[in-house]
């Protein structure tokens, strides 16, 4: 398993904290999304159960299927936009893509889909 944690405190978009739980089991992937911020009453829950579509360029596409496990209640929308952005991603199927910018046994560092979003994931035991 991995862990990705992710801090994000602006003017705009309030103060966010998630944690990123990612399993990988023969081209399928499952990640847990445990995310709490100012724009929600309490931790919302998501479980994204993906695949590894292709490989080409040095790009990854992955096919993602995200479920909504715990639902918040948006207390604040200016503030909320992470946890709409789930809430929506969870009402359809989607295909991104990622890069690989950095990989070790123990850490990689993803670049992704087309906001280049990075995630640093550390290896658990």
């Amino acid at each position: 398993m991995f862990i990705s944690k992710l801090h994000v405190h602006s003017q705009s978009k309030g103060l966010w904290n998630s944690l990123i739980k990612l399993t990988f089991d023969h081209g399928n992937y499952t990640s847990d999304v445990y995310l709490e911020g100012s724009g929600i009453d309490e931790m919302a829950i998501f479980r994204d159960k993906g695949k590894i579509l292709n490989y080409e360029n040095g790009y990854y596409t992955l096919y993602s299927d995200v479920e909504i496990l715990q639902q918040a209640k948006v207390i604040n929308l200016k503030e909320a936009e992470l946890y709409t952005r789930l809430l929506f991603s969870s009402k359809q199927n989607f295909s991104y893509k990622s890069k690989i910018i950095y990989e070790d046994r123990n850490i990689f560092i993803l670049e992704i889909g087309k906001n280049k979003h990075i995630h640093m994931f550390i290896r658990q035991e």
